[in-house]
């Protein structure tokens, strides 16, 4: 797309960068709103905004005329070999810095160059969230820059953000000055804006085009960042707005990852901050006796420390969801409340919850066989010291360590107890065409999606 030559009023607008002080008001601190959205509407480019931007941050940053010349020539060149809708490239510019910290002999903080905003960046790409994958931007850099606060001091630190989308909150984890940013995306439209991110930060970010729920972060950060276990956690975190679609089954994962010492945790009790359904952050964070407790508050509360930080509302993201969306930060605790392996922890838990509106000895009694379960339930419950008549949200963390840690008993008495499966019974008994079982199965499905 061939740009035209700057209009008078354009150069005019121009030679105000390089007037004093009072002079240049109407570019100095230019946004997208006002002369730079106009500029942008003219010249359909957002390379255009940029140069707006250069130019005010130039004159107060004391970068000589020279250099703006110059820059002024590459922008032109490049504007007149983009191909139309076609995004520039911010690696064919040479982008004069210049930091009075830096020439006082003092450390400067890493902050990005002027930058489209997330909402440009979405118009700029044709960026759409797609239901299906349960996708909703979050544009507002106040909030993203809460939450990466969440996380804590990030200075120096290594980051892997699931997720990153647009990369609102990529944005404030660049500006809290990490060392290295690892962004793993799944969606490949979100890939060139991620990329022009990444030259704006040449040197800490490190895109990678994948599946979070397959990906291997065991060689995602360098080994001399590992720790003991019995220290403090590395100084690495793992930050995300998460897909709905994708937030239960992955901190799953990672929750069996933190059992087994695995994934992102093999450098130490790395700690995460994520964003979940605000019905699904109050189940994390659920107390003994809570409406909201279920199995991911066992799980996830025996092998972590779970704080619930703040509720953003749905309307804050684009496009709207029907729900609040919560912030949960998670820290490894140094030993389980529950010391046995995450499938028997799970097993157990799964079991007891499966009929969450009755006594839980009901979701005892499918841990065994139907030929010894009503001796087996009862010699697990009284070993536990379980009343069987509390209803599974009341049990504490002790009920349930006492049920785990008895069951296993039994099943080292009886290795095949472990291997047994309630589902395929009532699939044998179904496949008899038995009435009562098929009800049975079908209340079994109602208790699953309660």
């Amino acid at each position: 797309m061939r740009i035209p030559a700057p209009s008078p009023t354009a150069n005019q607008g121009a030679a105000q960068a390089h007037a004093p002080a009072g002079q240049a008001a109407g570019l100095r601190g230019a946004s997208f709103s006002g002369s730079a959205r106009a500029y942008t509407v003219r010249n359909c480019s957002v390379a255009c905004v940029l140069f707006v931007r250069f130019l005010s941050h130039s004159e107060r940053k004391g970068v000589c005329v020279a250099r703006r010349r110059l820059f002024a020539r590459q922008l032109r060149a490049e504007l007149s070999s983009t191909p139309p809708r076609s995004p520039f490239s911010l690696s064919t510019l040479e982008l004069p810095h210049f930091c009075p910290m830096a020439a006082a002999g003092k450390a400067a903080a890493f902050h990005l160059p002027p930058l489209p905003t997330v909402g440009e960046i979405i118009k700029l790409f044709r960026l759409r969230a797609q239901k299906e994958l349960s996708q909703n931007f979050l544009l507002d850099l106040r909030l993203t820059d809460k939450i990466v606060r969440q996380a804590g001091k990030l200075k120096n630190a290594y980051v892997c953000e699931v997720g990153p989308g647009p990369g609102g909150i990529t944005r404030s984890i660049l500006n809290a000055g990490v060392e290295q940013l690892l962004l793993v995306e799944k969606d490949t439209r979100f890939i060139p804006g991620l990329q022009m991110l990444s030259e704006a930060a040449p040197g800490k970010v490190r895109i990678v085009h994948g599946d979070i729920l397959t990906y291997k972060m065991e060689k995602a950060f360098p080994n001399h960042l590992k720790k003991n276990w019995e220290d403090e956690p590395p100084n690495i975190h793992i930050i995300g707005n998460l897909p709905f679609s994708v937030s239960t089954p992955l901190i799953v994962k990672w929750l069996e990852n933190v059992s087994k010492r695995d994934g992102p945790f093999i450098y130490g009790r790395t700690q995460m901050t994520l964003t979940f359904q605000k019905e699904v952050a109050e189940r994390l964070t659920a107390n003994t006796g809570g409406k909201q407790r279920s199995r991911l508050s066992i799980m996830s509360q025996h092998l972590c420390t779970v704080d619930n930080c703040f509720v953003i509302p749905g309307q804050a993201f684009v496009p709207k969801p029907d729900v609040d969306v919560a912030v949960v930060h998670f820290t490894p605790l140094v030993q389980p409340k529950i010391q046995q392996p995450f499938e028997l922890v799970e097993k157990v838990v799964q079991s007891v919850f499966q009929f969450r509106r009755k006594y839980c000895y009901r979701g005892v009694e499918i841990l065994f066989p139907e030929r010894e379960r009503l001796k087996k339930t009862e010699q697990l419950m009284m070993a536990a010291d379980v009343d069987p008549t509390l209803r599974p949200f009341q049990l504490t963390m002790a009920h349930f360590r006492n049920l785990c840690n008895t069951y296993r008993k039994m099943c080292d008495e009886d290795p095949s107890l472990f291997a047994y499966n309630y589902r395929e019974e009532l699939g044998q008994t179904k496949r008899k065409h038995s009435p009562e079982s098929i009800d049975q199965l079908e209340q079994t499905k109602e208790e699953d999606h309660l």
